[in-house]
């Protein structure tokens, strides 16, 4: 399975929450196996107790994500929303950020989410990447500008 798949990014997404989206992903990741029944709720109960948005550079993000009981399959998912969902700032629960992109990871092991989260701190800080993939309207765009998670 591939980390990045067309399958799990969703463009113009009808989301009012940070549940929504969450669950939304949660469902693709589980749909095609990259995950177990479950693992939404999982994500969900933690973004309450360690939330995950971040604000990037120009853009706000969220990269929701729990531990690897439920994981198949490591994945990262693309949810872009309509209009800008409510999370909770990493490491600051009463910050709340206006997030235009989520990034929900799926991760196996602990090593590789370090890996993964490393790598990731790279695209946060790519304002013009950030942009490129909020505005794109084609899911091949958006796996070529992630390329670099998968490294």
């Amino acid at each position: 399975m591939a980390l990045l798949d067309e399958r799990l990014i969703t463009l113009d997404a009808d989301v009012e929450t940070a549940e929504d989206c969450i669950l939304l992903a949660a469902g693709l990741f589980e749909k095609y196996g990259y995950v177990k029944e479950g693992y939404g709720q999982a994500v969900v109960e933690r973004e309450e107790v360690y939330p995950t948005g971040l604000p990037g550079k120009g853009i706000n993000i969220a990269i929701p994500h729990t531990n690897n009981k439920l994981v198949n399959a490591p994945a990262v998912g693309v949810v872009i929303p309509r209009k800008p969902i409510k999370f909770s700032m990493m490491g600051m629960k009463d910050n709340v950020l206006e997030c235009e992109l989520i990034l929900p990871l799926v991760v196996k092991d602990s090593h590789q989410q370090i890996e993964m989260l490393k790598r990731m701190m790279k695209i946060i800080q790519d304002g013009e990447k950030l942009m490129q993939i909020k505005n794109s309207k084609d899911k091949a765009a958006i796996i070529k500008q992630l390329e670099s998670l998968e490294e």
